[in-house]
């Protein structure tokens, strides 16, 4: 053991270099340093590579969904703006049409009440004109009977005056007879 020489500290490593277990073990420690220096951040930049795509695309499709969504209220306040538009129209002219339907009942209710006074002053008028007309029939029949009393009192009176004249002459010619 004399030939060998005692090993120095900085012979250390060499030497270590040439047994195989430390061989194997550097190996193996540099498979894991390699695994964890290439490896491992390869694979968390790939997941976080995977995990913003997912996010990106999540993102993508909220987005796309909120904008469908926005469309979709969109035409729903649309069709609502236009239906309420269209209900104010129609009742618009709903209320044009009862109020000039009021109107018309109005303007025929004072033409049923104009005509109505018409028709009651006509009516009286001819009531009275017939009242009229009976007190003239009247007083013409009243003239009728004066005169036809006048005539029967002056036939009576001359009925009476012939009679008379027939008596006087009966006498008379009894009297000359008598004679």
């Amino acid at each position: 053991m004399t030939d060998q020489q005692p090993l120095r500290l900085r012979d250390l490593p060499a030497a270590l270099l040439k047994n195989r277990w430390v061989q194997l073990l550097l190996a193996v420690f540099v498979l894991i340093e390699l695994y964890n220096l290439a490896v491992i951040p390869a694979f968390l930049t790939t997941q976080k590579g995977i995990e913003t795509k997912a996010a990106a695309e999540n993102a993508a499709l909220k987005q796309k969904a909120e904008a469908e969504l926005a469309e979709w209220k969109a035409i729903n306040e649309t069709e609502i703006a236009t239906n309420a538009a269209r209900k104010q129209r129609a009742d618009a002219r709903k209320a044009a049409a009862d109020a000039q339907k009021s109107q018309a009942e109005a303007i025929t209710a004072r033409e049923v009440a104009k005509n109505s006074e018409l028709k009651a002053r006509a009516e009286a008028e001819a009531q009275q004109a017939e009242a009229e007309l009976k007190t003239q029939q009247t007083l013409i029949e009243i003239e009728v009977a004066k005169q036809a009393a006048r005539r029967q009192k002056v036939e009576a009176d001359i009925a009476t005056e012939e009679s008379l004249s027939a008596q006087y002459a009966n006498m008379v010619v009894q009297r000359n007879q008598n004679r």
